[in-house]
């Protein structure tokens, strides 16, 4: 009898489980803008999400009789009655009544795409810091460096050429002639070269850091964390901005954005674009020319299709064209009598004054980058799971001219041409409701980088002879090839309202290619790395989360440009052991948002940069043994319906 009940009690629940219906849709205004963190329920139950950063839901209701209600702040609530539909998108009208009942709220959950799919911020078990399209604009935020001030721990400038950057995040550096340790994911898709991290940014939906190793979720070189962006989606009713600025140094300021359906509720598009320039604020006094100049052109397009219930393709496109200053250093010219006394870079004056400490160099230093990228997603969405292939090509080119003794007379100068190309394909598998108490990905990832460098410049034959002729040297003409095959999973199961935990892992199987052809020399590597990730969380009250984390890192190694008597040419993988105990917590009916944590990391084969002026030779090495142990504390505070204090704090301490 016992095994008739257990037959009855599958059937019953299979036919329960057949009756729901998975609903997918987008909440916008009247006058087309998405309203991110709206509330989309099953009326009349506890069944609800929250839509993400560009306004689109994805719920899974008990039967085709449910209805659904969408609300937000500010507007009247909408209705809709679920039916043989698969797609409901709604469109809420402003209540002025509404707006007049609320004096101060609370900050509204910022819906991230840290664990690659939807969730609120502060229910993450990660340190996470995010910013939605309100937050954006509000925050002035133009680019990495500017979203990088609200972050603890994590620090970015731009120096000596556009597309030169230095980012550090956690203790951990970017190595120069090496890869940032972070992973930068533009709308999902990843960007290897890390002088990307220098564009623009306008027209998002999120600009969003996530801390800690998390190579199982997004592969090789996210050592330190990653950085995601998604820009605004295509919408489904019309919409047209114009933007214009001027600023000091005749800063100049262009943008256009349009967007709308193609064909209404099968095809959309967006395109935006924007000119930004400056003449620039410093002077060469010797050439009397501005040395900090900038021009920079940005085109973006994005098209989806709608082509069934279940089926999707989208396909984007940007190009952008960098222009500026480059090297504009300043010297104090003491010492340079003959060349061999010599010094590059020379003496700066630690307290500088009017007349020292000025730019003097005998060429205007000079530099571009210019960014071609594309890529197509196909989404298909069955009942319980749904499946994505990205397909995306990048390309870069960068060019550095200018100076290199910083001195008004010719003695050195420096050249550099370099590029990036990039294709990348991923697969990847999840079920559909992540309503459910268990939650899963798996899925593959190839990717090939070309990296092509020519290094030259001009150099006194002898440097011991003042009236040595100058000679036109090539020290770099090599091409790096790296290719990359990866295995990825990750799940998480929520075992009481309370208690959850997740696992991943990622397996990265990479090969590096080096052809010399300066030396004639040509070198090759191979490298397996697995990378877990474990983490466990505790919702002690509704507004209270503790979690801790482990995960192992791992940047990729390489070959220098040449065997020195300090470093060989190969450098050694890096690999990272993170460990992480954290917190986030909301007060005063979410007014009052707190959240830190304290991480401990352990480095073997930590890479660090040298430059030896005295033999000319500059290379990666690496550290035998290393460790970084911090903590830090994010806090914001809404005052007033119109006045948020956002306060932070991180130290690191690394030996």
């Amino acid at each position: 009898m016992n095994y008739k009940i257990l037959l009855l009690f599958i059937f019953v629940s299979s036919v329960a489980s057949a009756q729901q219906v998975t609903i997918t849709g987008n909440v916008s205004s009247a006058e087309s803008e998405q309203l991110t963190g709206a509330v989309v329920k099953e009326k009349g139950t506890t069944n609800g999400v929250i839509a993400d950063f560009n306004g689109n839901y994805e719920i899974t209701v008990s039967s085709s009789k449910s209805v659904l209600e969408a609300s937000y702040m500010g507007y009247a609530t909408k209705e809709a009655a679920v039916g043989d539909l698969q797609v409901v998108n709604f469109v809420l009208a402003s209540d002025g009544n509404s707006l007049k009942e609320v004096s101060v709220t609370g900050f509204v959950g910022v819906a991230g795409k840290a664990r690659r799919r939807t969730e609120s911020v502060q229910e993450i078990p990660e340190s996470v810091t995010a910013l939605n399209m309100d937050g954006i604009n509000n925050a002035g935020i133009t680019d990495i460096a500017s979203f990088s001030a609200l972050v603890p721990n994590l620090k970015f400038n731009t120096s000596q050429a556009v597309g030169v950057n230095f980012i550090s995040i956690r203790g951990i550096p970017q190595i120069r002639g090496g890869d940032a340790p972070v992973a930068f994911v533009i709308d999902g898709v990843t960007v290897p070269d890390p002088s990307l991290l220098n564009q623009e940014l306008y027209d998002l939906a999120l600009v969003e850091v996530v801390k800690g190793p998390q190579g199982a979720l997004y592969g090789k070189n996210a050592i330190g964390g990653a950085i995601n962006i998604y820009t605004l989606a295509p919408t489904n009713s019309f919409s047209n901005k114009v933007k214009v600025g001027y600023g000091n140094g005749t800063n100049l300021l262009g943008q256009f954005v349009s967007s709308g359906p193609l064909k209404k509720d099968k095809v959309y598009y967006r395109f935006s674009t924007q000119y930004k320039k400056s003449n620039g604020l410093l002077t060469n006094d010797f050439l009397n020319e501005k040395v900090d100049f900038m021009n920079n052109f940005n085109v973006r397009g994005q098209v989806i299709a709608n082509l069934t219930k279940s089926l999707s393709v989208s396909a984007a496109f940007q190009h952008f064209n960098l222009d500026g200053g480059a090297a504009y250093f300043s010297v104090n010219p003491v010492g340079f009598e003959d060349f061999g006394e010599f010094y590059p870079g020379g003496i700066l004056d630690p307290n500088p004054t009017d007349g020292n400490n000025t730019i003097v160099a005998n060429r205007l230093g000079t530099s571009s980058m210019i960014n071609n990228n594309g890529n197509i997603k196909i989404d298909l969405k069955k009942e319980k799971i749904k499946f994505q292939s990205i397909t995306s090509i990048n390309n870069v080119e960068r060019t550095t001219a200018g100076d290199l003794d910083f001195l008004d007379f010719e003695l050195l100068t420096q050249g550099e041409v370099t590029s990036t190309n990039t294709f990348n394909q991923e697969f990847r598998l999840s079920n559909r409701n992540t309503k459910d108490a268990f939650n899963w990905t798996v899925g593959g990832f190839y990717q090939v980088v070309d990296e092509p460098i020519y290094q030259d410049g001009l150099s006194p034959l002898n440097f011991d002879d003042p009236d040595s002729p100058l000679e036109n040297f090539v020290y770099t003409e090599l091409e790096n090839t790296t290719r990359t095959i990866a295995l990825f999973g990750f799940a998480d199961y929520k075992f009481t309202d309370k208690v959850s935990a997740s696992v991943g892992f990622r397996q990265d199987i990479d090969n590096f290619a080096q052809d010399d052809m300066l030396n004639a020399v040509k070198s090759e590597r191979d490298n397996s790395e697995f990378q877990p990730k474990v983490s466990l969380s505790y919702k002690a009250t509704k507004d209270a989360l503790i979690f801790v984390n482990y995960g192992r890192g791992y940047r990729t190694g390489g070959f220098n440009p040449a065997e020195t008597a300090l470093f060989n040419r190969d450098f050694e993988d890096e690999t990272t052991d993170n460990y992480e105990l954290g917190f986030k917590t909301a007060w005063l009916s979410k007014r009052v948002i707190i959240n830190g944590s304290a991480f401990y990391t352990k480095f073997n084969n930590q890479q660090q940069y040298i430059l030896d002026l005295d033999d000319f030779y500059a290379g990666i090495y690496n550290y035998d043994e290393s460790q970084v142990l911090g903590f830090e504390l994010d806090a914001k505070y809404r005052v007033t319906k119109y006045f948020d204090i956002f306060a932070n704090y991180g130290m690191t301490n690394a030996e």
